[in-house]
């Protein structure tokens, strides 16, 4: 899989991981905190969404997994991960649950 680095001008590197996590792109993002973001993006159910999961911040309570209607997560060790992110209806069950505040819907 090729990889690409960029500068962001908030100051971190992104890592295009480039490859396909059903009809969607994985970005993965690593800021000079050591904080790494999964950015999936994509065609969902109704339009283009955005679902950014903030690693260090899951502590894997499977909250957003067990209530996520159109099941477009599933945990991945202790981290949630989009898997299918056509499913997706931007309905933001799964960031108004979370209660570490690690992932958004846009």
């Amino acid at each position: 899989m090729p990889e690409k680095d960029n500068k962001n001008s908030n100051n971190s590197t992104a890592t295009l991981t480039n490859y396909n996590v059903c009809e969607g792109i994985e970005t993965e993002i690593k800021t000079k905190n050591n904080i790494t973001i999964k950015e999936v993006s994509g065609k969902g159910k109704k339009e283009d969404v955005k679902i950014d999961i903030i690693v260090n911040y899951c502590k894997g309570c499977e909250i957003c997994v067990a209530f996520c209607p159109e099941a477009v997560l599933v945990m991945n060790k202790e981290v949630a991960e989009v898997i299918d992110i056509s499913k997706c209806t931007k309905c933001n069950i799964c960031e108004y649950l979370c209660p570490d505040f690690s992932i958004s819907v846009e």
